[in-house]
């Protein structure tokens, strides 16, 4: 019994080690260029991420499986509904689920209507290519690139982004 317990805690431990906190290296990204990274919408079309320069491009990296994600995803879409009807900026929601999840986020994407957002999604898991180039160990995480494609804010806490957006847009 007591070999099944710790078996349990060791296995839950290693299925949440990306449910966790933002890297120190991530975070030093803030008042860099955004690194270039091809987008993959959710049905296969790949995009690079300068073609975004010249709008505000918030992104928030996130999973299904992690339940802090989970909570995040939606605080992020009401967010994005906010902004809505401005003309400049978008909002992207990098999944970096497995390939074989990919039913599951397309039906958390519907339970929980989240269509202000686009969704992008390699299949790659933690080996996602927008993942690593913002140095990405752990979900979720945002991100808020500028208009010139300087990054303004990296964080793991949804109210460092909603605090910048209030202050910059007053709203």
């Amino acid at each position: 019994m007591k070999i099944k317990v710790v078996s349990l805690i060791i296995a839950s431990m290693f299925c949440l080690s990306g449910c966790g906190v933002l890297t120190l290296q991530a975070k030093e990204m803030t008042g860099q260029p955004a690194p270039e990274a091809r987008l993959m919408l959710l049905d296969g079309t790949e995009f690079p991420l300068s073609s975004l320069q010249g709008k505000y491009t918030a992104i928030v990296f996130w999973a299904t499986w992690c339940p802090k994600s989970r909570k995040l995803i939606v605080r992020y879409e009401e967010l994005a509904r906010r902004y809505s009807q401005r003309g400049d900026i978008e909002f992207y929601a990098v999944s970096v689920d497995k390939n074989e999840d990919f039913g599951k986020l397309k039906d958390r994407i519907k339970s929980q209507d989240l269509k202000t957002m686009t969704h992008i999604f390699s299949g790659n898991d933690s080996q996602d290519d927008v993942f690593l180039s913002f140095k990405g160990n752990s979900v979720p995480y945002l991100v808020l690139i500028d208009p010139k494609g300087t990054i303004r804010v990296v964080d793991d806490s949804f109210d460092t982004l909603d605090d910048y957006m209030k202050l910059e847009f007053g709203y």
